[in-house]
């Protein structure tokens, strides 16, 4: 069995991904990533534990984890925090949790699963989250500050993604030292490695249309590809070209 040969869906602040699952080395991205494993366990390793699990399972944003699997079919979400509620709140999850999912919310789950893949919207990701974590579950939500909701929205819509911090702050109406802690402090990571995160996720919708590599770093707003490789293995755990030349990928992005 192929690892990572499955389907991957590129939406706007989520990522799919369906089928088989291989080792991945020891990594950490932004998104909170929920794995629902289909066939066998899920092992799952961070610094301070190690689970083999065949349920909903949740690793929290920016917590260091690595996949140690060697035949298991899984679905993984990653989903930005600050998109999973539909207000000004950001989802905050420590370590490695396992959600308890009423049976209402579990068949919510399996009727998403069983939809076609040509009928999944561009918010699939992020109604998928939302059926585990509703808009009244208050107390899974941090808020985020007006003004730094403003500097991501900014960021979704620049086309540009080398981005100077004094750019990204006056468009905030914050000075550059105030914007760089409150963004820290609201979105859970420097707004460096934000930007990093979101030129993966356009790397990955370019890949979607054209599997050159080089194309897509460039597309994205990296230096080249070799750029492109080091910041996704350290962020994924894998090459991009594991992914690239194995997965069906396909983007759901507007």
């Amino acid at each position: 069995m192929d690892k990572w040969a499955g389907d991957l869906t590129i939406g706007v602040g989520w990522v799919y991904y369906d089928g088989p699952v291989g080792h991945t080395e020891f990594h950490q991205h932004y998104a909170v990533q929920i794995c629902f494993p289909s066939a066998g366990l899920l092992h799952i390793e961070t610094t301070e534990e190690s689970r083999s699990v065949e349920t909903v399972l949740v690793i929290g944003s920016n917590v260091s984890h690595r996949l140690s699997t060697p035949a298991t079919i899984a679905k993984i979400l990653y989903v930005e925090p600050s998109l999973i509620s539909q207000s000004a709140r950001r989802l905050q999850v420590d370590g490695i949790e396992i959600p308890d999912l009423s049976p209402l919310q579990s068949q919510a789950i399996d009727n998403m699963f069983a939809a076609a893949q040509d009928s999944r919207g561009p918010d699939f990701g992020l109604e998928l989250a939302r059926v585990i974590w509703p808009a009244e579950a208050s107390h899974a939500f941090l808020s985020i500050d007006n003004r730094i909701r403003k500097a991501l929205k900014n960021i979704e819509l620049s086309e540009d993604l080398n981005l100077n911090l004094d750019q990204i702050a006056m468009g905030s109406g914050l000075s550059a030292s105030r914007f760089r802690h409150l963004f820290s402090a609201q979105v859970g990571m420097p707004i460096k490695s934000y930007l990093l995160w979101i030129k993966l996720q356009r790397a990955l919708q370019s890949l979607a249309v054209d599997s050159s590599l080089t194309n897509a770093a460039h597309k994205a707003g990296f230096a080249d590809s070799s750029h492109l490789s080091r910041t996704f293995k350290r962020t994924f755990g894998l090459a991009p070209a594991d992914l690239n030349r194995n997965a069906n990928i396909t983007s759901r992005a507007r």
